[in-house]
């Protein structure tokens, strides 16, 4: 397979990013080769990434992250970038709802997005060792066995059905066994349609991350939480932020207006949650089951849910 690569590599140091890292982690030198493409046949369209990266590590966890409706592999750095400077590779498609594709709603392949969005996400896996070999400064770098999910609203979607969220209107299963564990920010309400989630008994495991405040869908934060409180399935866990809305304080990215409600201690949070939540998954280490401890008996102002099953 030929993976294309278009845009420049980008080297840059993050410095304090968003006041979120510990005081020995003001720079991390990271890498950006944006775009690349690769060709995803079932739809017959290219598929554009963006992939971020530490300079340095070697068996480097892999995570793939899934936008929202209409943004792009060029949202959410204070996400990826943050956890790609403690570790991880993050590879970000656009999916064909993006605006930066430039589709009519109309358009009868907007219909299908959800299902677009995962076969976006399947052609990533299953290419995944070619970009690597094909991608520079990636060779020899990356343990594509290790790999993690994560999306924000309509992306939260994406990122359920990859890790054991089928759906029972549309007989649509995409759940794949090579991903170990999702986070979820935000994610649509279960509704008739491809939204009617029903996890699997072996669903791997997921948290769930939404704000008090977001009141875009059914006008009640809960139907961000639906993932959660309709299922007696296992494994998952509840972050409830205080004081944030749908973008959770800063997730989108500070050059976005959509973001009405700044919160970088809420982000911080954010960040750390999640990423305390993947290390835990893929590398070990024992951090969150530490954190969930403490935050079952006790939280910070900026969390006012937290539960766990």
């Amino acid at each position: 397979m030929n993976i294309r690569l278009y845009g420049a590599i980008a080297l840059g140091l993050l410095m304090n990013l968003h006041g979120a890292m510990a005081a020995e982690d003001l720079s991390q030198a990271l890498v950006t080769i944006n775009p690349v493409i690769i060709h995803e046949p079932t739809q017959n369209r290219d598929v554009s990434l963006r992939i971020t990266a530490p300079v340095n590590g070697t068996k480097l966890p892999v995570i793939l992250f899934a936008h929202g409706a209409q943004y792009s592999k060029d949202d959410y750095l204070p996400l990826s970038e943050f956890w790609a400077s403690h570790g991880y590779v993050v590879i970000q498609p656009t999916h064909i709802d993006s605006t930066t594709i430039g589709l009519q709603r109309t358009d009868p392949r907007m219909q299908d997005a959800w299902r677009g969005r995962l076969l976006d996400m399947h052609r990533v896996l299953d290419t995944l060792d070619e970009i690597v070999r094909d991608t520079p400064l990636l060779k020899g770098r990356v343990d594509t066995k290790r790999i993690l999910a994560a999306g924000h609203s309509f992306g939260g979607h994406t990122a359920a059905a990859l890790v054991g969220a089928k759906m029972p209107d549309v007989a649509a299963d995409f759940t794949d066994p090579r991903i170990t564990a999702g986070v979820l920010l935000a994610p649509p309400s279960r509704a008739p349609g491809f939204r009617n989630v029903e996890w699997r008994t072996d669903s791997k495991p997921v948290l769930i991350v939404a704000g008090l405040e977001d009141l875009t869908m059914e006008n009640d934060w809960h139907a961000h939480a639906q993932y959660f409180y309709n299922t007696e399935v296992g494994n998952r866990c509840l972050a409830a932020m205080t004081g944030v809305e749908h973008f959770l304080g800063g997730t989108l990215g500070m050059h976005r207006t959509e973001e009405k409600k700044e919160s970088p201690a809420t982000l911080a949070e954010i960040q750390k949650l999640s990423l305390q939540f993947f290390d835990a998954a893929v590398k070990g280490s024992g951090e969150w089951a530490k954190t969930r401890a403490e935050l079952l008996q006790t939280r910070p102002s900026t969390i006012g849910i937290f539960a766990c099953k």
